[in-house]
């Protein structure tokens, strides 16, 4: 039995300009740790104040920390150094496993790195399993550094959500820094993706295997979203609409409780084959679908794999537009091939799709994203040390001006009104209104201040969920 654990989530506000999801993973693991200490913490550094050693206790002998990006590599190694020696350390998230032994090296304080889901490795530490007998976990032992088997990637849990009683506040929307007042959460309902997109990582597992798609049952997630106080949620899920029929019995189950919230999840555009589905999905609160469109140009959907082409994407949005949900289109900026003249295509592109908003993103590198053999099969084509991915044609610092050039070409005024007043006319304002006059009030000034500020309310990218 510990007496003090404390869970650390190692990044700054940078990541607070836009609406930012909290730290489920760390949430959940939380969860995992709480039945083997007497006191439990966990703090966010993105909203709670200090750092890590403003949280420690006499009693302290356990820190987590969840390391999942490759930003501010100092800071976090700075928060590592602050546990006292005699803590045991570790470390688990999606960038601690690609890594371990190099974390483990710089770090002298890390006693273990959690590589892959981290729920069961947790559990087994805590139940005092020796450690050479847990899979998935790296540490020290006799001035060497051991790494253990792996832990193969199993089917999501019920349990697997968050305690959000731990929470020392609630999370907002903000748009560039200024807070709306309007309350946000996620949800994870599900692991996992069943389509093989050539530059995705992410639903692979640590060590580069396809990991197959599993979801929490529908009655787990709509028990969660009862008991969730925030009117808007995201799901973190990969891909939500994967299994149709889980999907509709969310929605029944929803409708059944009268709970009335407002959702945000990732979809491929071919949800546009089921418009009684979608209905169905307006009714119970489902209002903004994220889709991964990636390219305004055939060859390159051909060479990701993403299985429709232009026509395809005309046809199906065609379709999408026709219900209330917004919609969002993601594209990747500097995909191999494609000249600066191919990516000012994405805003006439997104203009014709009739898309709400769209995220502008770098093709990004992971060791387990099969990028490596193709950068090098492409002369001109280089991965920088934050894993982007850029040309001699386009090198980093013109992709981030093109980016920004292209979010003002899109988000013009003509464009805010429209959003606005699609959020009118889809319920969404109403939901706003119902949040009471104060929130609305901010929410007004917050969107009033960004759009003076840049010209744009989205100047560097729209307020959408992002994984945290």
């Amino acid at each position: 039995m510990f007496q003090h654990v404390l869970c650390i989530y190692p990044y700054r506000q940078d990541l607070k300009k836009f609406m930012f999801v909290p730290p489920l993973g760390l949430e959940i693991i939380g969860r995992i740790i709480e039945p083997f200490t007497r006191a439990l913490d966990i703090v966010d550094l993105r909203t709670d104040p200090g750092q890590t050693r403003d949280h420690l206790r006499p009693a302290t002998d356990m820190v987590c920390f969840s390391v999942n990006w490759k930003r501010r590599p100092a800071f976090i190694r700075q928060q590592i150094a602050a546990a006292p020696p005699h803590v045991f350390t570790v470390i688990g998230g999606r960038h601690a496993t690609e890594d371990p032994a190099g974390w483990l090296a710089a770090n002298p304080h890390l006693d273990a790195v959690v590589r892959g889901d981290g729920e069961e490795t947790m559990e087994e530490l805590c139940r005092g399993v020796p450690r050479d007998q847990i899979a998935g976990l790296s540490y020290r032992c006799d001035g060497r550094i051991v790494h253990n088997r792996n832990r193969r990637s199993k089917a999501v849990r019920d349990d697997y959500h968050p305690n959000r009683r731990r929470r020392r506040r609630p999370y907002e929307i903000t748009l560039l820094n200024f807070p709306t007042g309007i309350e946000f959460d996620a949800v994870s309902g599900s692991r996992g993706c069943p389509f093989r997109c050539a530059f995705c990582s992410f639903s692979r597992n640590p060590w580069g295997e396809k990991r197959a798609w599993s979801g929490r049952s529908p009655e787990s997630i709509v028990d969660e979203l009862a008991g969730v106080r925030a009117p808007f949620l995201g799901f973190t899920d990969d891909i939500f609409t994967h299994d149709l029929k889980r999907v509709e019995r969310i929605c029944d189950l929803i409708l059944a409780r009268g709970i009335r919230k407002r959702y945000v999840i990732n979809a491929r555009i071919e949800i546009a084959r089921h418009p009684a589905l979608l209905q169905k999905m307006e009714r119970a609160g489902f209002a903004m679908l994220l889709l991964g469109i990636e390219s305004a140009h055939d060859k390159t959907l051909k060479a990701k794999g993403k299985g429709f082409d232009t026509a395809r994407i005309r046809k199906y949005l065609a379709v999408l537009r026709r219900h209330a949900m917004f919609l969002n289109g993601y594209f990747i900026l500097g995909n191999i091939g494609e000249s600066r003249s191919d990516m000012e295509q994405i805003v006439p592109f997104a203009h014709e799709l009739g898309l709400d908003t769209i995220m502008l993103s770098a093709l990004r590198h992971s060791p387990f994203s099969g990028l490596t053999d193709l950068v090098a099969q492409n002369p001109g084509y280089h991965i920088a040390p934050n894993g982007k991915i850029y040309s001699d044609h386009c090198p980093l610092p013109e992709l981030k001006a093109l980016r920004r050039q292209l979010y003002q070409r899109f988000y013009s005024r003509r464009q805010i009104l429209r959003i606005a007043n699609k959020a009118r006319h889809s319920g969404l304002a109403k939901i706003l209104l119902n949040q009471g006059a104060g929130h609305s009030v901010n929410f007004l000034r917050a969107f009033g201040l960004a759009w003076r500020r840049g010209r744009r309310p989205h100047a560097s990218g729209p307020a959408v969920v992002s994984s945290g």
